[in-house]
């Protein structure tokens, strides 16, 4: 019982430390190497800051209030939607990568894939 609440407790903090990361990347985050060229935070910045706090603010909620039913199914929704979330920012992140190196065709990348997986 006391070794549960322990980790319980490590949990929330956790999860707490999460949310605040996830509020100051919706709210503060700049780039430092970039002194003055921001005013505010990129959107895909604050989408994870987004999905931080969905993510880990439906953890602590269960943690805390352990819900059951119809609760915990809203609270699992939450965190799928974070996660879609990231996935997304990922594959948008990826996506403006290869159209940035406009030389980069499909054939190109896939030329350099195979000299390194022969030299590696």
């Amino acid at each position: 019982m006391i070794a549960l609440t322990i980790v319980q407790l490590i949990a929330v903090a956790m999860a707490g430390l999460a949310l605040l990361v996830g509020v100051w990347m919706m709210v503060i985050a700049r780039r430092p190497w970039r002194r003055g060229d921001e005013k505010a935070p990129a959107p895909r910045v604050r989408l994870l800051g987004l999905s931080y706090i969905l993510v880990f603010g439906s953890a602590m909620v269960q943690v805390v209030l352990q819900p059951r039913g119809e609760p915990a199914l809203a609270l699992g929704a939450l965190m799928v939607m974070g996660g879609v979330i990231v996935i997304a920012v990922v594959a948008l992140e990826g996506r403006a990568k290869r159209r940035a190196d406009p030389s980069a065709t499909v054939l190109d990348r896939l030329d350099r894939i195979r000299t390194r997986t022969r030299t590696g």
